[in-house]
């Protein structure tokens, strides 16, 4: 049987550019790093959640880690892209100090990703950033490399986030600072424009597929009872529908099972007990997992690491 959704494992961070004839993935995925994802040719479709997209060049995807999505090429087309991935944790753990919200475009919203529109100066720019962010990686030696790595990162949200606020205003491209900023070259405003296409709003950018709010109305339930040991059957039944149904019409929407939705919203409770000092054990017991070693196995094939190592990684 054909896997629809499956987690990917990675290392905490991933970089690609280049271009794949025929590209198609063989499903929906979702692995737990935030994802930049800069299409450079057309044809292409991505689907993030129960939205469908049409691509064009400049098109830059913003995803969150628990979003489901699967790329597609045009058949017998060239696929060129820039892949930007990595862990969200250290960008979370940094807001508080620096007081900015980093993360502003990955959690902010509604779930179905953030389109950008890129075209001139600004798409030239932010592939200049990419291409920055390429030659630090390389430097995985390098402690200096490493710590520039992680600027470029976050210069590179920093500014999408106040282009995006900028459109959100009705301020035309967003560029106004870019020169103060560091980006425009001599301190000029590159030309080029960008729009703002949020996942959150309307057919134009992203098709919904129907009946989106009973979804949503699932969802928010097992969120509301994430502590309790949810069963299908107990689900279905709240909503006044057949566990066979339930299935079906879950995945039909959304990509991926309940089960599985169920299993990721656990792991991301789980990371904020963790976080909050609990030890594996109890925030299992917290959980109503079957057992430590249930939990930890699950932590691990959704996350790529043991919850205990995690808590020491916080704790850093």
């Amino acid at each position: 049987m054909r896997q629809e959704g499956f987690y990917e494992e990675f290392h905490s961070f991933y970089y690609y550019s280049g271009s794949t004839r025929s590209w198609k993935m063989k499903g929906l995925h979702i692995h737990k790093e935030y994802e930049l994802l800069l299409f450079m040719s057309g044809g292409a479709s991505i689907r993030i959640g129960s939205r469908m997209y049409q691509t064009r060049p400049g098109d830059l995807f913003l995803i969150n880690n628990r979003e489901y999505h699967k790329t597609e090429g045009a058949e017998g087309a060239a696929y060129s892209r820039y892949v930007l991935m990595f862990d969200p944790d250290w960008i979370l753990g940094l807001e508080p100090a620096l007081g900015y919200r980093f993360s502003r475009l990955f959690e902010d919203r509604e779930e179905g990703g953030v389109r950008l529109h890129l075209s001139g100066g600004t798409l030239e720019q932010v592939i200049r950033q990419m291409e920055r962010i390429e030659g630090y990686s390389r430097r995985r030696e390098d402690e200096a490399g490493q710590v520039l790595l992680k600027l470029c990162i976050l210069e590179l949200l920093v500014k999408l986030d106040e282009f995006s606020r900028s459109l959100e205003a009705g301020g035309g491209d967003g560029w106004e600072n870019c020169g103060r900023a560091g980006w425009g070259k001599d301190g000029r405003e590159p030309s080029g424009s960008m729009s703002r296409e949020p996942g959150t709003i309307t057919r134009k950018q992203g098709t919904a597929l129907p009946d989106r709010e009973r979804v949503e109305q699932i969802k928010s339930y097992v969120r509301e009872h994430i502590d309790e040991r949810l069963d299908l059957e107990d689900i279905a039944r709240q909503f006044y529908i057949s566990s066979h149904y339930l299935s079906h019409y879950f995945r039909r929407e959304t990509g991926f099972t309940l089960g599985q939705f169920i299993a990721q919203a656990k792991i991301d409770r789980a990371k904020e007990l963790l976080q909050k000092g609990f030890s594996v054990t109890d925030t299992a017991i917290s959980l109503s997992y079957n057992s430590d070693s249930h939990f930890i196995n699950t932590f691990k094939r959704l996350t790529g690491t043991t919850p205990k190592r995690y808590a020491s990684e916080m704790r850093k």
